[in-house]
């Protein structure tokens, strides 16, 4: 599915096939890469890539940026964003999710749904959830 949507100039970096038509991007940026706090020049990435989705006929359920941290000033940019479903995920945060999901013994599938409510995803409240 990426192959269909990727282009020269735009690349996802992980895509997710829901179901019905549905995706979920996650957007990885790593501390080399310079940019990464800043709001503006990711937000139109991940807005090329939502636009390209929706031009093939699928619905973005939701994009996922996941970085070492993020700055209070892109918190609130990602806050204030209207037309994108954003959330943030520290690279640290994810590891703890991975770690309890694997001692979730109900669920054979990661429970999506668990990251469609936050901004900024706190680990301690998806792994909690999970165990349950």
């Amino acid at each position: 599915m990426k192959k269909e949507l990727n282009t020269k100039k735009d690349k996802i970096d992980i895509l997710l096939n829901l179901e019905n038509n549905e995706l979920f991007i996650v957007e990885c940026k790593t501390v080399k890469e310079s940019g990464y706090n800043k709001f503006s020049s990711i937000s139109r990435q991940v807005g090329s890539y939502f636009k390209l989705a929706e031009e093939k006929g699928y619905r973005v359920t939701k994009i996922l940026i996941v970085a070492p941290e993020f700055s209070n000033d892109f918190i609130t940019d990602c806050e204030m964003d209207s037309e994108l479903n954003l959330s943030l995920l520290t690279a640290a945060s994810l590891m703890s999710i991975l770690e309890g999901f694997k001692k979730a013994k109900k669920h054979k599938q990661f429970p999506y749904k668990l990251l469609m409510r936050d901004v900024l995803i706190q680990e301690d409240r998806i792994v909690k959830a999970m165990l349950k």
